[in-house]
């Protein structure tokens, strides 16, 4: 038997354990519900997010169509795709600083009212609008809207339906008063970021904010406000160049009676491609046989890209100093500050992605023709006018005006497509025509295509040939005190690149040696004998085209405190120094250190 005080003692401890174990649950309970009335309100954001972000984030599809179609057309694009997330995160970030997202929808509103526009306008020239189209907009007359009048109308009846769809989907669908939770709000800066931070990583400090303003502009719709105010910028500088060289004063040592220059600015021209520079393929015939003609041997170009390239030629500033290019006057001031008559013809495009910072500097001149057009469409498609039909507006000039000429003759040269550059009666090497893939690097080029390039290219060269002897002719025949200095933009890869084929921006010795070619008329070499003793005592020194500025001006016997004559080829003082170049990002490189004993 258990005695009386044991079982007092074990319903003790009963009760005692039983107590404690309901201590220990409402103990637990106490510190459960605080987690679960979290877990509950986390639960009930996640939903609520979800039920925002659903009508949210078609809204932000909607307004982004601009955006999202040509990920898809008319070939997958990867970077359009970043373009497109970047968007996302560019129309959500007011929401990043607690703005409600109804709130952050309808500040775009009013850019609804524009997709129809800025979907006509990728369909018409495969690109975003940009700053070239509203400087183009600004010097647009009448007669040339009346082209795209159909457009327009499509565009102005769209807008508002466009405007119904997305007001109808914002207000009706988006609730009122919600504010994305941070884990979304952190996603939405990261998409708004991450890709332009990633762009500017891969440049050159000088271009960081250049790579940020493309990148952003190509954004719908927050980069049309971007574009804007570039365009402003640009029509600024344009406005600007009339005063640029006010203040420069030239004049000319021992002036001609009558006085002719020319400049001609190739592109995309292979050194080794030219007959004259011992290419086996006879691809320049009338350079090759034409008496007193001097071909520079070691001339590399200062950027593997037109838009860094011909600022620095035509302006006294170098590939380091390029930022400065566009504030500086160019050989076009200069001469027109001399008193010369000049003009500026061109095949090239007046705007583009690679035209307008080259451009700029024709508002220099006296007289402007783009043959060519406003416009470069996006997307590597390049139509033009054929070089050949310069012709018609040189003869005009020479005919026409004064004692003093100078002349600016911008090419389209051997640019991609090569077998547009030429008329059918160039094609000397038998192609066949076919179009270049513009994403070639990333392609496998055939034999037989890559054999047909080739042959385009070289028709293109040859093409070249034929017309700097049509303008040698030109100015033989105004028997006057007169040049032609020619030198290609950059170079261009051939088949046997091992990366970028038949292009160019590549760091390459066929991208960075150009060819560079003078001719002086009898009448030169008699009145300026020192200037052509001192080009053909340089035929053979390796040198950079970032002194053609330089070196023209002083051919002219001109005379103003912009001319450093240590980098001028035409004088006996012209010094070697560390060439340097830029690349694609605007990084800069010394162009022998690159690319070694390559015999540039």
């Amino acid at each position: 038997m258990v005695s009386a005080d044991a079982q007092t003692g074990a319903e003790v401890t009963g009760w005692r354990g039983l107590l404690t174990r309901q201590h220990t649950k409402a103990h637990r309970a106490g510190l459960d519900s605080p987690l679960k009335n979290l877990l509950a309100r986390a639960r009930a954001g996640a939903v609520d997010e979800a039920r925002a972000l659903a009508p949210g984030l078609l809204a932000v599809i909607f307004l982004s169509l601009p955006n999202l179609l040509p990920i898809f057309w008319p070939a997958i694009d990867q970077k359009q795709a970043e373009i497109f997330w970047c968007g996302i995160g560019v129309i959500l970030l007011p929401c990043v600083f607690s703005a409600t997202l109804k709130g952050a929808l309808l500040f775009w509103l009013p850019a609804a009212a524009l997709i129809p526009s800025a979907l006509i306008y990728r369909s018409l020239t495969g690109s975003a609008v940009q700053a070239w189209t509203f400087v183009i907009l600004a010097e647009t007359n009448p007669n040339e809207v009346g082209g795209f009048l159909s457009y327009i109308i499509r565009a102005v009846i769209l807008a508002p339906i466009s405007v119904i769809i997305y007001w109808q989907i914002v207000w009706r669908l988006v609730p009122r008063g919600h504010r994305l939770l941070w884990p979304s709000r952190i996603a939405v800066l990261l998409l708004a970021m991450v890709f332009p931070l990633r762009a500017m990583s891969r440049v050159g400090r000088d271009f960081a904010a250049t790579v940020l303003q493309m990148k952003e502009s190509s954004i719908f719709p927050s980069g049309l406000a971007v574009s804007a105010i570039s365009a402003l910028n640009i029509r600024s500088q344009i406005g600007d160049r009339s005063t640029v060289a006010r203040d420069i004063e030239v004049r000319q040592s021992s002036p001609a009676a009558r006085e002719v220059c020319i400049l001609v600015i190739g592109e995309s021209a292979r050194y080794r491609s030219f007959q004259i520079n011992g290419a086996t393929r006879e691809t320049t015939p009338h350079l090759a046989s034409m008496e007193g003609l001097l071909s520079f041997q070691h001339v590399v170009a200062p950027a593997t890209v037109t838009l860094m390239s011909v600022p620095v030629l035509l302006t006294p500033t170098t590939a380091t100093e390029l930022p400065r290019a566009s504030s500086l006057p160019s050989l076009v001031s200069v001469f027109k500050r001399a008193g010369f008559q000049t003009a500026w013809y061109s095949t090239q495009k007046k705007h583009g992605m690679h035209d307008t910072a080259a451009s700029i500097f024709s508002a220099d001149a006296d007289e402007t023709k783009f043959l060519s057009g406003s416009f470069a469409p996006g997307r590597g498609i390049y139509p033009s006018a054929m070089d050949g039909e310069l012709l018609k507006p040189v003869r005009e000039l020479l005919a026409h005006n004064g004692s003093r000429v100078f002349i600016v003759l911008h090419t389209m040269g051997g640019h991609q497509h090569y077998a547009e550059r030429y008329p059918p009666e160039f094609n000397r090497f038998g192609s066949r025509g076919i179009r270049m893939n513009s994403h070639v690097l990333h392609v496998a080029v055939s034999k037989e295509d890559a054999a047909d390039f080739i042959n385009s290219y070289d028709n293109s060269v040859f093409y070249t040939d034929w017309l700097l002897s049509q303008l040698i002719e030109i100015l033989r025949g105004t028997h006057s005190v007169s040049s032609l200095f020619y030198v290609s933009d950059h170079g261009e890869n051939s088949a046997d690149a091992s990366f970028m084929p038949f292009d160019h921006a590549a760091v390459s010795a066929d991208v960075l040696h150009v060819p560079c070619f003078v001719w002086l008329s009898p009448e030169y070499r008699l009145h300026r004998s020192q200037q052509a003793s001192a080009l053909a005592s340089h035929i053979p020194t390796p040198c950079s085209s970032d002194g053609t500025f330089h070196t023209v001006v002083n051919m002219a016997g001109l005379e103003c405190s912009l001319l450093d004559l240590t980098q001028s080829l035409a004088s006996e003082k012209y010094q070697t120094r560390q060439r340097f170049a830029r690349d694609l990002t605007g990084q800069v490189f010394d162009v022998d250190e690159k690319l070694g004993k390559s015999g540039l």
